[in-house]
């Protein structure tokens, strides 16, 4: 259906939730302009790129993983024509790294889905049989689960109603809550775990692959998408904040810029995080009990350390996780993006829900660093070249159990006004997958609505 509603179609935020949502109504012939509103000069969000002048290298502000399972990331990259950048496995495998250099590396087979992850564990190296067959019996029985986990059971509570020991916890199911969820077990939400699970392991044996950019995710998501746009008569205008969302009784009116420019409208896609969208709205627009859940929603921090070092830590796979540390994952950036610089090595490390962190000063988290590796890697001896710390205070929500109510739907109360973003409520949790998918619905929504 064409939308045939009363000025452009306003897209509030340039991130992946926005951009996506921009990028599908440009596809399509909506027959009304669509202008995007971004607060910051280049877009992107909590997932793009910029230049770092001591190392030379562009850095991303948080590494990310994709899997296969991320439907409407990949179809949004086909779109943009840059599906080729991002590099997944053949078949999933995973690989842990103890205190002392042990390694714990999972292979799945070419088998079907979720015989292939059943028998990845059992073959599992660097696990005794008894913890093997722990996880085995949880695989088993995702899939004749008939009732979810209730979001209010935490992934911990959940984990011991399956019996699983702590060794199997440790290398497989903890670094895999702290990656998809971004918490601690003891709080996160053993529904969202299971969306996860059921996506990446009860469908097809590709959907649990794991993928890695091998580009930056500025120029693998943001510069194509702006390019796309321009090509197609969006108008994007950045450091171009919105202020406020003017709402009649018919419902949205305007769109107001800081500037104070009025951009009349009756259709807005907000692809802002909580806490500005909800300083755009009016206050009896407020006391709707959807948009009163909105604050009750936490964020969880993210922090990635950057580094330069004379030479690499390990051989082989692209990434590693390492094993009851308050460390999470390695990235070896140089093998991912083919770098070829004797002497260099460009490394990130992931930590995720890094509350206690968040606030240390970056020495403190680069001696964290070195400290671990002398445990991890014992006898490889290393020097850091260069370093960058990033800190995301508010990478995602959180998941806590029982917090999935208050993540609002697609369309609001308010007539003409749809809700994009990764916190939004799309049934997986605050992920590149889950921001795509909230802009692709929102989109949806408003061509079929308007």
């Amino acid at each position: 259906m064409t939308p045939k509603g009363n000025g452009p179609i306003v897209v509030a935020g340039a991130g992946l939730a926005g951009l996506s949502a921009a990028v599908r109504l440009a596809s399509q012939s909506t027959g009304r302009d669509v202008v995007v509103l971004e607060a910051t000069a280049a877009g992107g969000g909590r997932a793009r790129s910029f230049e770092h002048a001591r190392s030379g290298y562009e850095l991303d502000n948080g590494q990310h993983l994709m899997m296969g399972c991320y439907f409407e990331t990949l179809a949004f990259l086909r779109t943009l024509g840059r599906e080729h950048c991002v590099e997944f496995q053949r078949n999933m495998a995973v690989d842990m790294i103890q205190p002392g250099g042990r390694w714990v590396s999972m292979r799945c087979p070419a088998l079907p889905a979720p015989l292939h992850l059943g028998a990845g564990l059992l073959g599992m190296r660097g696990l005794g049989l008894l913890h093997k067959a722990s996880a085995l019996r949880a695989g088993l029985l995702l899939r004749g689960e008939v009732e979810r986990p209730d979001d209010n059971e935490t992934c911990d509570a959940w984990l011991r109603r399956l019996g699983q020991t702590q060794p199997i916890r440790n290398a497989f199911w903890e670094p895999l809550i702290w990656g998809t969820l971004n918490d601690d077990p003891l709080v996160s939400s053993a529904a969202m775990l299971m969306a996860v699970l059921e996506r990446a392991f009860l469908g097809t044996r590709d959907a649990s692959s794991f993928g890695i950019p091998k580009v930056p995710l500025s120029k693998l998501y943001v510069d194509p998408a702006l390019r796309y746009l321009a090509a197609r008569g969006v108008t994007v205008r950045s450091a171009s904040p919105l202020r406020g969302i003017e709402v009649g009784a018919d419902g949205v009116e305007a769109a107001v810029l800081r500037s104070g420019e009025r951009i009349e409208t009756d259709t807005v896609i907000s692809a802002l995080p909580p806490k500005p969208l909800l300083a755009a709205l009016p206050d009896p627009v407020l006391r709707d009990p959807v948009f009163a859940d909105i604050p009750k929603l936490d964020t969880s921090p993210i922090v990635n350390l950057w580094l330069v070092l004379d030479r690499a830590l390990w051989r082989g796979p692209h990434f590693v996780g390492l094993i009851s540390s308050p460390l999470h994952w390695l990235f070896d950036r140089t093998a991912i993006e083919g770098f070829d610089e004797p002497g260099r090595v460009l490394v990130n490390c992931t930590i995720s829900g890094a509350r206690g962190m968040v606030d240390d000063r970056p020495q403190v988290l680069i001696d964290l660093f070195q400290a671990e590796m002398k445990r991890y890697f014992p006898g490889k001896p290393f020097t850091i070249l260069e370093s960058k710390v990033i800190k995301e205070k508010k990478a995602t929500i959180t998941h806590a159990a029982g917090t999935y109510q208050y993540r609002p739907e697609t369309v609001s109360p308010v007539r003409g006004l749809y809700l994009a973003g990764d916190w939004v409520r799309t049934g997986l949790p605050a992920t590149i997958e889950s921001a795509v998918l909230s802009g692709h619905e929102a989109a949806k929504v408003v061509m079929a609505r308007a």
